[in-house]
């Protein structure tokens, strides 16, 4: 496994086939053993780490279980995921090992979870476009006419970048990128998603927005 990650951090990608394999056919304890190592990578600065870290968080609804316990409007939940992935980045340089990686997710977006709950009155009604909304405030805002965020932007790997472009700066809707990239939606989603977080993680904590 520490070979595999090593050469991940190389930028290998018949190492990140490998990992995702090994994470997906394996046993609980060695799904476990992938995400860990590979959190440990991120924290200490890996950007392939991170990147494949996001898509297994992604792609196999990690946080969704947490989610779900506070959050039962399903548009909400799915932003919510949204935010944690972005938190994830913000945050990951302060995994230490010392739990799962898994552990330390969940409390990551049951306290994510909790904290949207609090920003809504439990009457209110929240609409997709206003889900929507709420999310682009939290990292697309930041998309504007400022060097730092715009080569924050173009850093990201091409697969991300164009999706983030095409949501963020030219604000096509999810059906309009769907059919210009030839992507399903969900698709479009889950790019968005890692996009986003990847260059919540390249930006300041404090970048104006």
């Amino acid at each position: 496994m520490d070979d595999l990650v090593h050469q991940l951090e190389s930028g290998s990608a018949a190492a990140e086939t490998r990992l995702i394999a090994a994470y997906v056919s394996g046993t609980n304890e060695t799904s476990d053993g992938v995400v860990n190592r590979l959190a440990a990578s991120a924290a200490g600065g890996s950007p392939y780490a991170l990147e494949l870290l996001l898509g297994l968080i992604t792609d196999y609804q990690l946080a969704a279980p947490a989610i779900g316990r506070h959050i039962k409007n399903q548009a909400v939940a799915e932003e919510v995921e949204q935010e944690v992935l972005i938190a994830v980045a913000r945050s990951i340089h302060r995994y230490r090992g010392d739990a799962k990686f898994t552990t330390w997710l969940y409390a990551l977006a049951r306290n994510t979870a909790i904290s949207e709950l609090r920003r809504h009155k439990p009457t209110s009604t929240i609409d997709d476009g206003d889900v929507d909304d709420w999310s682009q405030r939290r990292v697309s805002s930041l998309v504007a006419e400022r060097d730092m965020v715009r080569e924050a932007v173009f850093s990201l790997p091409p697969v991300f970048r164009e999706t983030v472009l095409l949501r963020d700066v030219e604000r096509l809707s999810y059906s309009e990128i769907a059919e210009r990239q030839g992507l399903a939606i969900n698709t479009v989603r889950s790019r968005l998603s890692r996009g986003r977080a990847l260059l919540a993680n390249r930006l300041p904590e404090q970048a104006p927005g």
